[in-house]
C-alpha cells in the first residue's frame, strides 16, 4: 500500500447503535444509516489524496497514522487489550480487544486478525484492513468508532467530530514524553494529547460534551507500539467525569 494512502481515520471500535445517522459536512441530520450500512464502515480505512508539494504532515499526525507502529514485532504474537467504560452519565462497561499478528511478510508488513470486543457487541473488521499492514490498526479501529460515539451522543455531527479531529491533530495537539508501568517494570514513551472541540465554534451544539479529551500513550518497546487510549469527557459539575474511556494493552503472548 502507498504511504500515502494510509488512513487518517479508519472505522470501527464502539457497539454503532442501529440509531447512527447520516450527517453533512455541517453536522445537519440527512438520514438514518442502515446496519449494513455501519457494517460496511467498520475496519474500512479511509484514504487521503496526495498532499501539494512541500505539504509536511504534524508531528501527531506522523505517529498516529504514518509510523510503523508493528516494526518491532519480529514474531507472531497476540496483543490483549482491555477496553473500560465508565462515568456518571450512562452505564459503563468492560470488554477485550485482541490484535493477532499472524504472518511477518518480506517488505516487513504484517499480516493480522482484529477481534474488537465479543458477543454483541464485536465488531467485523474487514480482512483488507489488517492485511499488508505497517500501522497498528486498533488505533485507527478506536478513533472512528469514538467519532460514532460521538455521534450517538450528539444526534447527527459525526462528520464535524471527524473534521474537527483532524484539525486537531495537525493544529493544535501536542506530543510529551512520559514514563508508565507495564507489567511490573517502567517503560519510557510519548503521549499525544488534543482536545479538538474547546475552540470549535459549534460548541454549543454539544456544550456537555464539548470538553472531551485525548492521551493516546506511544512506547517503542511496547509490541505493537500502542500502550493506551483515553478519552475523558469531564462534568463541570463534579470532580467525576461524564464519561471516560480507557483502551490498555494488558498482555503481549509470543508464538514459540
Amino acid at each position: 500500500m502507498n504511504r500515502l494512502s494510509l488512513p487518517v481515520l479508519m472505522a470501527g471500535f464502539l457497539f454503532l447503535q442501529v440509531n447512527a445517522v447520516l450527517a453533512d459536512e455541517d453536522g445537519a441530520l440527512k438520514r438514518q444509516l442502515t446496519q449494513e450500512e455501519i457494517d460496511e464502515h467498520i475496519g474500512r480505512m479511509g484514504e487521503i489524496e496526495k498532499p501539494p508539494e512541500g505539504f509536511e504532515f504534524s508531528a501527531a499526525e506522523k505517529k498516529l497514522w504514518f509510523a510503523d507502529h508493528l516494526s518491532n514485532i519480529k514474531k507472531p504474537v497476540r496483543l490483549y487489550y482491555e477496553f473500560e467504560k465508565s462515568g456518571t452519565y450512562e452505564d459503563g462497561f468492560s470488554d477485550s480487544v485482541f490484535l493477532d499478528i499472524l504472518k511477518l511478510n518480506d517488505d516487513g508488513s504484517k499480516n493480522a486478525s482484529l477481534d474488537f470486543f465479543t458477543a454483541d457487541r464485536k465488531q467485523t473488521v474487514s480482512p483488507q484492513n489488517v492485511t499488508n499492514i505497517h500501522g497498528n490498526p486498533v488505533l485507527g479501529v478506536f478513533m472512528q468508532g469514538d467519532v460514532y460515539e460521538m455521534n450517538r451522543l450528539t444526534e447527527g455531527h459525526w462528520r464535524h467530530f471527524q473534521k474537527m479531529i483532524k484539525i486537531a491533530l495537525r493544529e493544535t495537539a501536542t506530543i510529551e514524553p512520559v514514563s508508565f508501568d507495564y507489567n511490573g517494570e517502567m517503560v519510557e514513551g510519548e503521549k499525544v494529547s488534543f482536545s479538538p472541540y474547546l475552540a470549535d465554534p459549534h460548541r454549543s451544539d454539544f456544550e456537555k460534551f464539548a470538553g472531551k479529551q485525548y492521551e493516546i500513550i506511544f512506547s517503542d518497546d511496547i509490541p505493537g507500539e500502542l500502550f493506551q487510549i483515553k478519552t475523558i469527557i469531564p462534568d463541570k459539575t463534579a470532580d467525576e467525569p461524564l464519561i471516560e474511556e480507557k483502551l490498555t494493552l494488558v498482555e503481549a503472548n509470543f508464538s514459540n
